[in-house]
């Protein structure tokens, strides 16, 4: 019997998510990246909370999260406290 419980992300799992949506390989994470990844973790509103992230992240004001600034990307998803859906676990 598998149960459906939501847990928190850890850090390191968001590092790795968000990295894992760098799609063209660029090293770091366009608007529309980050808003597929948002989705993926269950944002209803994925343009609005992109927009956020990028006003809380996006230290240099080039548009796009790079590796440096994802610590600040992943301190604000944390802080909006996306849970884990472990039903995408067992999928």
């Amino acid at each position: 019997m598998v149960r459906d419980v939501r847990l928190s992300w850890n850090r390191d799992l968001l590092l790795n998510l968000f990295k894992s949506y760098d799609r063209d390989g660029d090293g770091k994470l366009s608007r529309d990246e980050l808003k597929q990844a948002f989705r993926y973790l269950g944002s209803r509103w994925s343009s609005y909370r992109a927009a956020r992230a990028f006003r809380k992240a996006d230290c240099n004001k080039d548009g796009y999260i790079n590796h440096e600034e994802l610590c600040e990307l992943v301190d604000y998803v944390v802080d909006c406290g996306y849970k884990v859906d472990t039903k995408l676990l067992h999928a």
